[in-house]
């Protein structure tokens, strides 16, 4: 299936983080949680303006509003990945034409379904897969998660004005180039 190579997923734990591209703040995030994931399960990004995020967004029915983060963490079989490939022959009519949209879709629904972490909660899991002393923040677990969200939110709406934005997403540089999910490798295994 296309979808298991664009997602890059491979047998065990995975996390995709699905973030604002434009974001200056975002962005930076990004690259500092990079920088600090230097074990397994290595985090792959993708940003929710990529068509790729917005199959997932739209699929997964995330807000698509660009004001939280999200963490998906899929965990994959062996048997799932030896056998990816002939699951969807036997659900789309080799008779019929689909549309990309369809296909994906249909890929998608073959994946496990994985947990979805938004707002505080994506953004502490996340420490959690970062190299020492990182993880420690994950203490932070313990306020109410209403006050967790009220002062993500905060930070949300107020990101634009006190870090600004760019244009379009940032090109990563090459060390980090296969942690970036591109949609130009998900066309180019169609």
């Amino acid at each position: 299936m296309r979808i298991v190579s664009a997602l890059k997923l491979k047998p065990g734990l995975n996390i995709i983080v699905l973030y604002d591209g434009v974001c200056n703040i975002c962005n930076s995030s990004v690259q500092f949680s990079m920088k600090r994931n230097n074990k397994p399960p290595i985090i792959h990004y993708a940003s929710l303006q990529s068509k790729l995020g917005s199959y997932l967004t739209n699929y997964y029915k995330l807000p698509n509003d660009l004001s939280t983060s999200v963490l998906l963490r899929y965990h994959i079989s062996d048997d799932f990945l030896k056998f990816n490939d002939r699951n969807l022959s036997p659900v789309l009519d080799k008779n019929k034409d689909y549309s990309t949209d369809e296909i994906i879709n249909t890929e998608l629904s073959l994946l496990p379904q994985p947990e979805l972490l938004m707002k505080s909660d994506a953004s502490l899991e996340l420490v959690r897969y970062l190299d020492y002393p990182w993880p420690i923040t994950y203490i932070f677990k313990i306020f109410p998660k209403t006050f967790r969200d009220g002062v993500y939110d905060w930070w949300a709406r107020n990101r634009y004005q006190n870090f600004g934005k760019t244009d379009s997403c940032q090109a990563p540089i090459p060390e980090w180039k296969e942690r970036i999910l591109d949609w130009k490798e998900f066309q180019s295994s169609e």
